[in-house]
């Protein structure tokens, strides 16, 4: 075979994949309204955990559904953040706003779960935040699993709303 026919292989896969993956998303979506309705968390890490040993056998395949399923829990924090713009969560939210406006930062101060049953490991957390699209100005990683952040978050809306879904995000999934 030669390079451009791999290529092309290549490209046919990723084009069914990303169909699949927009399969994925919409149920990620389902998810979302189905723990709205209930009063659920979105973070789930025994499920997540029962997810994983599913592939524990192929280990570059489950660091691809880790990673799905971050994003998959990205995109329902934004759902909830979208629907509950009233609700408790809106308070601490609110905060980040201000803050966010009045310096064009976002101070984050996060603790690590090493035992990955109630929120994620220094190496999750480095994950979330390093896949935003945002800046990062500041980061220090403590050896007791301590993390403090600071992001620069321009000023528009789609900045703003990303700095917004990360910090509920890592405040939801932190302890």
């Amino acid at each position: 075979m030669s390079l451009a026919e791999v290529r092309n292989e290549i490209n046919r896969i990723d084009d069914s994949m990303k169909k699949m993956f927009d399969e994925r998303m919409l149920c990620s979506n389902e998810v979302a309204k189905v723990k709205i309705q209930t009063n659920d968390k979105v973070f789930k890490p025994l499920r997540e955990k029962e997810i994983c040993e599913r592939f524990t056998d192929d280990e570059e395949y489950l660091t691809f559904v880790k990673k799905v399923m971050q994003i998959s829990r990205k995109r329902q924090y934004g759902i909830f953040i979208d629907t509950f713009s009233e609700s408790t969560c809106w308070e601490s939210i609110n905060e980040d706003k201000c803050h966010i406006s009045k310096t064009g930062e976002l101070e984050l101060k996060l603790k690590a779960d090493n035992t990955s049953t109630k929120g994620l490991n220094v190496n999750d957390i480095l994950s979330v935040i390093s896949d935003s699209a945002l800046e990062i100005k500041k980061l220090t990683v403590s050896e007791n699993g301590m993390i403090e952040v600071v992001i620069n978050v321009h000023d528009d809306d789609r900045a703003m709303r990303e700095a917004l879904v990360l910090a509920y995000m890592l405040s939801e999934e932190t302890i």
